[in-house]
């Protein structure tokens, strides 16, 4: 994987959608996160294309990028929402996304929090029968419970969410029982709903899970009578972030996948059913970079290089020892002549960003571009140490738009009730 190949050099300069990137930085200062409208798009087409538009429903993770005008640019393209909770469901209800496109998944939610998300007329993919006990005098019209097929696979343990030891969901046995009863309750209309990991780059895991997830669906549809409007086989599809890796096969994982879904429908079942799938690194990743300036350099027992993109701007690699690309954006066709690390501003020694990167000779007020910046980046991000988040920029064929400005303290302190 050439990273390069996502961008154009010229000059010696890393260019996105025709514009140069440090020059931007300079524009508009950093930190900032620079999207791109065109690799939005075409990540949703390629999902579309693999599957077959007909064939599948997208449902946006929110939790990778809350930003509303990046939700505004999936509503635009038809793309429903995945929400974790009730101020998720709300922003996508404020930025013009229909109840019927939004389903929540979410996780210890309180009895106030789901009856507000059931009756705005959202779905709920409940975690376990407590959860739709809870309000049961409430329930949305469709009912859908998280399996835990058994199985599960992430980059880290910690985006690990099926198999043993995960919190989420509950397995074939309970989730019969929970069908039951809420059938007994008098719902009519059902989804199911499987979760098992995030940034899986092996097309087959997703036919190892679609077909447990497609066994356990088939097994409650028939022990409890009843039939699925909705298969979400959650999200799960990854984007590479080493060196050596090579992107997801999309069209593999949709062929592994139908091909299991046409089996079930074979021995009879689903034949109304609706697939979904629910993507938020795939789609935005790779459509962002994270601009930042070298500040500071230290040569002592080791080469530091100082920005102004610290831990607080990419939990990410601190948090789970997460790999991100890295490239010097106005030295891209550099020699790397140099090892050392690349650190921020927070003050305390997990504020490495990168250890032992090889480098070009760098300087103050060079630009430092952070690669597949679009999910998990801003929206873990924080104001430890009453550092800003980043800025958040989006190309748009000619059009450029601050679509997050600049933070203050102001900003940072909005909910504090200061002294007299």
């Amino acid at each position: 994987m050439n990273y390069l190949n996502f961008f154009e050099v010229n000059d010696n300069s890393l260019y996105l959608d025709n514009r140069n990137l440090p020059d931007l930085a300079k524009k508009y200062g950093t930190p900032i996160i620079v999207y791109s409208k065109r690799k939005i798009v075409e990540n949703v087409q390629k999902i579309l294309t693999a599957f077959g538009a007909d064939t599948i429903s997208i449902h946006f993770s929110v939790k990778s990028n809350y930003n509303p005008t990046i939700l505004r640019i999936l509503k635009e393209l038809e793309v429903g929402i995945d929400a974790a909770n009730l101020n998720e469901v709300e922003l996508a209800i404020k930025v013009g996304i229909s109840p019927e496109k939004i389903i929540a998944t979410p996780n210890n939610l309180s009895k106030k929090e789901l009856e507000a998300i059931s009756e705005k007329g959202v779905k709920i993919n409940f975690d376990d029968i407590n959860q739709m006990k809870l309000i049961k005098d409430h329930l949305p019209k469709v009912v859908s419970y998280r399996i835990n097929p058994g199985i599960g696979k992430g980059e880290f343990e910690g985006i690990v969410t099926g198999g043993k030891g995960s919190k989420f969901g509950m397995p074939a046995d309970a989730a019969v029982e929970a069908y039951r009863a809420a059938k007994d309750n008098g719902c009519k209309e059902f989804g199911i709903h499987m979760m098992t990991g995030s940034n899986v780059l092996d097309p087959s895991f997703f036919k190892e899970s679609s077909k447990l997830f497609f066994s356990i669906a088939e097994r409650i549809s028939k022990d409890v009578g009843i039939e699925f409007e909705f298969l979400d086989l959650g999200g799960s599809l990854g984007v590479p972030y080493r060196q050596n890796e090579e992107e997801l096969d999309i069209k593999a994982v949709a062929k592994n996948i139908l091909t299991n879904f046409q089996e079930s429908q074979s021995r009879g079942f689903f034949k109304q059913s609706r697939l979904i799938v629910e993507p938020g690194r795939f789609i935005i990743a790779n459509a962002a970079v994270l601009l930042s300036t070298v500040t500071n350099i230290k040569e002592y027992d080791e080469i530091i290089v100082g920005t102004d993109a610290s831990m607080n701007s990419l939990l990410r690699i601190p948090l789970y020892g997460a790999v991100h690309p890295l490239i010097v954006a106005n030295r891209a066709t550099e020699d790397l002549v140099e090892t050392g690390k690349v650190t921020g501003q927070v003050c305390e020694n997990t504020d490495v960003m990168f250890k032992s990167i090889q480098l070009p000779r760098v300087k103050v007020g060079d630009t430092i571009a952070i690669l597949n910046a679009g999910a998990y980046v801003m929206s873990m991000s924080s104001n430890y140490n009453l550092l800003k988040r980043p800025t958040e920029l989006l190309l748009d064929g000619q059009k450029e738009t601050i679509i997050k400005r600049e933070e203050t303290l102001d900003d940072m302190l909005v909910t504090f009730v200061i002294p007299p």
